[in-house]
């Protein structure tokens, strides 16, 4: 089978190769500049395999790069577009100004919208383009296993009309997975709910970690025991660390929010969530001002500022922007991340982030990291503290280094 995919970043990436991958013939149409870096071997952001596919299926012409809507068509083309995140959701403008030319073309019979769209959006595309067949395909992927969550899926999710959703469920019939097929705005309350209800468990660990050190309670014990109980589950999200991130699951929060504001009623609970989740994530800036009254001369370095550990980007990046405030406040800031190409902070290396050091922020649990010789690091240090955000050392090797050292829910030292 045939396919267009659209879409510039991420999920458009991971979609084209993801169905090509199953055996599809798949044009991604994308703007010239990223076109040119797909047809250089340079897809736009890291993913683990990435790359290497695209090297792969181009070879084997089961890929192909174009910025011209295909005069020939498909009968199902994926719209897959990463929405520009607003402080209430979604940019829907800038979504619909690259959705209705490529809706209004008439090469195509149905679309498959996989962009992340408030409930009830795309009852409007379909009235807003009624000879076209709009489906809401929600993704459930994540920076960093996209391809393989894309390959190997835990359900397969697809709202609107039958015919036109049997049409998309046929690129996927090779897939043993549990297929829904939904209405539209069935398929993309699903999105929210899934992201929402992340998020809620996000925060409910977030409180539980304020009796961790008062009780030395180590919550990373309990949530292995939470995890053994059937009405939880083994995968569940009852892990101490930092909370989620504003351009992620937050957004489905703030459209649900916003929508019910709209339609009369309150949310009070995810408002909570949100106010938790807020406050859980100055636990760095907390740990430096309590140890640092003033960050003015101070150096500062950091393993790892990714939004997620497999991944190159800073987008939707909880450090990055704490990067930013402690350098605006005077504080030399100093980044070791081997997935970044590019950062006026970055070094490289993890020496020379530790060189001289008054503290070390350890973000991100990158496998890299794990293989460092924290003994050795430590001892380049001006003043030895270690904020271990991401829970990336065991506590008995975190006890051997000599070094003020905090984590995140695992009672203290």
């Amino acid at each position: 089978m045939r396919t267009t995919v659209y879409g510039s970043w991420h999920l458009a990436s991971v979609y084209a190769v993801g169905l090509a991958s199953l055996g599809h013939e798949v044009r991604l149409l994308t703007h010239s500049p990223v076109r040119e870096r797909y047809e250089a071997g340079e897809p736009p952001v890291f993913e683990p395999g990435l790359k290497e596919a695209i090297a792969r299926l181009q070879s084997e012409r089961k890929l192909i790069f174009t910025s011209d809507i295909p005069a020939d068509g498909d009968d199902v083309c994926f719209f897959a577009e990463d929405c520009k995140v607003t402080e209430s959701g979604v940019d829907l403008a800038a979504f619909r100004e690259l959705f209705d030319p490529v809706a209004a073309s008439g090469r195509f019979g149905t679309i498959a919208v996989s962009s992340q769209l408030p409930l009830g959006t795309c009852r409007e595309l379909a009235a807003a383009h009624p000879a076209l067949r709009i489906v809401y395909f929600p993704e459930f992927l994540r920076l960093g296993t996209a391809l393989d969550r894309f390959l190997r899926p835990d359900f397969i999710v697809v709202g609107g009309e039958h015919t036109a959703a049997a049409a998309v469920l046929d690129f996927f019939a090779a897939q043993e997975a549990p297929k829904f097929t939904v209405t539209l705005e069935e398929a993309e309350m699903t999105k929210h709910a899934a992201n929402a209800f992340v998020a809620t468990s996000v925060s409910f660990v977030s409180e539980l970690t304020k009796f961790s050190e008062r009780w030395n309670v180590n919550l990373e014990r309990i949530g292995a025991i939470l995890r053994c109980d059937k009405r939880i589950g083994p995968k569940a999200y009852v892990m101490p660390g930092m909370g989620f991130s504003g351009e992620t699951v937050e957004r489905d929060i703030r459209v649900l929010i916003g929508l019910a504001a709209k339609s009369g009623f309150d949310l009070p609970m995810f408002r909570e969530v949100i106010a938790v989740n807020n406050e859980h994530n100055r636990f760095i800036e907390r740990e430096l001002a309590r140890r640092f009254p003033d960050m003015s001369g101070k150096k500062v370095g950091f393993l790892g500022a990714t939004y997620r550990p497999s991944t190159s980007t800073l987008r939707g990046s909880l450090f990055a922007p704490l990067m930013d405030r402690l350098s605006a406040a005077g504080a030399a800031v100093l980044l070791f991340d081997p997935n970044i190409e590019a950062s006026p902070m970055l070094v490289k290396s993890a020496d020379a982030a530790f060189d001289g050091a008054d503290a070390v922020v350890v973000s991100v649990s990158k496998p890299a990291f794990r293989e460092l010789d924290f003994a050795a690091l430590v001892a380049r240090m001006k003043t030895r503290v270690i904020i271990d955000a991401a829970n990336l050392l065991p506590l008995d090797v975190a006890r051997s280094l000599g070094a003020e050292y905090c984590s995140i829910g695992r009672g203290t030292l």
